[in-house]
């Protein structure tokens, strides 16, 4: 039975549009399904990004320049909670880190100062945590997912969605249950002569 897995992808937004589009481009052309929370909605309840990261089979990071908005509490960006919220739940995660070089490209100065320490304790952590890969251009964002979902594919633990088309006759399968369920009955209630009569 074929799956699509759901993709969630991660990243702070307005720096990394291209970016992201290639990794949406890329699950979808694997013919899985990309999530992103911000496609939807402007700010986001942490709950709602909760509910769509659980329901997510797979967690997709991209890291650039910029750390990006931080919690209320200024502990962490929400990229950065999101990436966290994803290990403690078990989503399979994997990165993408923009490489300075690739930043220097970009229309904009990728160093944020307040933030840039904790842009890089956090890309630290990603380093050591999952497998990651440096992104010198989208190419190689779509080359990897290409290579890493079908590794994806056939794990059990991962449910994914499965079309309607897909799904055995249920009813089929209610009969062939009862019917065995009877078959069952009846040579139980045979073993139990057969052990009185041996007796």
């Amino acid at each position: 039975m074929k799956k699509k897995l759901q993709v969630y992808i991660s990243s702070t937004y307005a720096d990394l549009v291209e970016e992201r589009y290639a990794a949406v481009e890329a699950v979808l052309k694997a013919g899985h399904i990309p999530a992103g929370i911000e496609l939807f909605f402007k700010e986001t309840p942490m709950g709602i990004i909760k509910r769509w990261i659980d329901e997510s089979d797979i967690y997709i990071l991209i890291l650039g320049g910029f750390y990006g908005l931080t919690l209320p509490d200024e502990s962490k960006s929400y990229t950065h909670w999101e990436y966290d919220y994803a290990g403690e739940v078990g989503k399979p995660r994997f990165a993408f880190v923009v490489t300075d070089e690739a930043l220097r490209q970009k229309p904009y100065d990728f160093v944020v100062g307040e933030y840039y320490q904790k842009l890089q304790e956090f890309k630290q952590s990603v380093f050591e945590e999952v497998p990651t890969f440096h992104v010198e251009d989208v190419r190689h964002i779509k080359m990897v997912i290409h290579d890493k979902l079908p590794e994806y594919e056939g794990r059990d633990d991962l449910y994914g969605w499965v079309s309607g088309k897909d799904v055995p006759d249920v009813q089929k399968l209610l009969e062939e249950n009862a019917s065995l369920l009877r078959e069952n009955a009846k040579l139980n209630v045979e073993l139990e002569k057969n052990k009185r009569a041996n007796k």
